[in-house]
């Protein structure tokens, strides 16, 4: 075989071998485009109500959750209008101001919240499940919509059940991108909300 027509084959070969090792990338489905967009809305204020109920409580109130990236601020007030407490929350610190105006600072806001209120809620895990936004660790459940239907919340620390989160209707204002009636339950806690109003940058 002529040496020239021998190089020819060679190269032609070893292109053949590089296209065989091609990594050919996964389509992208409806769910990834809806993550996707749920990841750019990182400043919005979510309007509605809430229950938390234990064995040892039931608190409705309605509330106020403004996010801008990672602060959180956080707004109760009962059926009046009265505050009954502000939370402000960043990934080191967050104060609580009660309804009498007592200011109290830690730096966990979900440990805040419980230690003084009772009121068990996962603050740093809601800056995204309140979206319909799972975390890297959360085992998901999509519905036909290819919404986030539910998740769960496993604690490998404690071995323990974490959050579980049922995602109920989305807010057909927002052309059902959020959602609009969640429910969460972690053992004898329970945490439901009804969205009335989503405000974010379109």
């Amino acid at each position: 075989m002529p040496r020239s027509l021998w190089f020819t084959l060679s190269f032609l070969l070893g292109l053949l071998a590089l296209s065989g090792c091609t990594t050919v990338p996964a389509p992208t489905t409806e769910w990834d485009n809806h993550q996707a967009a749920l990841e750019d809305i990182n400043n919005f204020t979510a309007k509605g109500k809430v229950a938390f109920i234990s064995p040892e409580q039931r608190v409705s109130a309605n509330f106020l959750w403004k996010q801008r990236d990672d602060e959180l601020s956080l707004r109760l007030t009962n059926f009046l209008g009265t505050t009954l407490l502000t939370l402000d929350a960043t990934p080191n610190m967050a104060v609580l101001v009660d309804g009498e105006g007592q200011r109290y600072v830690d730096r966990n806001a979900s440990t805040l919240l419980r230690n003084l209120t009772g009121v068990a809620l996962p603050v740093d895990e809601m800056t995204q499940w309140i979206k319909g936004l799972p975390t890297e660790k959360n085992d998901i459940t999509l519905g036909g919509d290819n919404r986030l239907a539910f998740l769960s919340e496993n604690s490998a620390d404690t071995n323990q059940p974490g959050w579980q989160v049922e995602y109920n209707a989305y807010d057909a204002n927002t052309d059902s991108l959020l959602p609009s009636r969640i429910k969460m339950n972690q053992n004898t806690q329970k945490v439901n909300l009804v969205i009335s109003e989503w405000i974010f940058p379109q």
